[in-house]
């Protein structure tokens, strides 16, 4: 009994995997996410950025896909930059993005930089933008047989989608982005309060 109620714990705090009539494996914890919240502000974003190491696997201007001309509001024939990469947690593949930035400010952007430092840091200290606000949405969806080389999971896993854009104070678009994390390594994490008001009772998100 003691021996199994052990194993119960370790397997609620993710370190461990049980399957009937095979056994108890030892599974990677989940990444910690504490600053990562659906109510994160843009210094979330840079905390994430920070946390990790960046493998770089395509740099370049390119003619982007429709959804994201439209959401940088660009014309059909201007060409972007291009940035694909996976990120890092000690050494283990976790997150795989695409960011697409308008071309004014993309040509001011070396590929080293992003290696060292999040993006966001790199457009408002180099391309000297004013980061305003940023609105994204979040799915879930699978990995197909080319994402799940490179996050190291079997084609067809689980992945949290999230896109993204982010816009300056005056509310022009600097970056689209297309983000996708494994699910067994990253949550998000959110608190849920309940407001009553005379008219309405409604739920928040709030940070812990």
């Amino acid at each position: 009994i003691t021996v199994r109620q052990a194993l119960s714990a370790l397997e609620k705090d993710g370190l461990i995997s049980r399957k009937r009539g095979k056994g108890s494996f030892v599974t990677g914890k989940q990444v910690a996410t504490e600053s990562m919240k659906l109510t994160g502000t843009i210094e979330d974003i840079i905390a994430m950025g920070i946390k990790t190491k960046t493998k770089i696997i395509d740099f370049g201007f390119i003619h982007p896909p429709k959804r994201v001309t439209e959401s940088l509001q660009l014309d059909e024939d201007t060409k972007v930059l291009r940035i694909e990469r996976i990120r890092l947690v000690k050494g283990c593949p976790i997150i795989y993005s695409l960011n697409y930035i308008p071309p004014d400010l993309g040509s001011k952007i070396e590929m080293k930089d992003i290696t060292f430092q999040p993006l966001i840091n790199i457009l408002e200290r180099k391309c000297k933008v004013e980061i305003g606000r940023g609105n994204q949405i979040i799915e879930a969806t699978v990995a197909d047989s080319r994402i799940a080389s490179y996050l190291d999971i079997m084609t067809g896993a689980p992945l949290l989608k999230i896109e993204r854009t982010v816009l300056d104070i005056k509310g022009r678009p600097v970056n689209c982005a297309s983000i996708l994390y494994r699910s067994d390594k990253y949550h998000y994490s959110v608190d849920l309060i309940r407001k009553k008001s005379a008219s309405k009772t409604r739920w928040d998100y709030i940070r812990r």
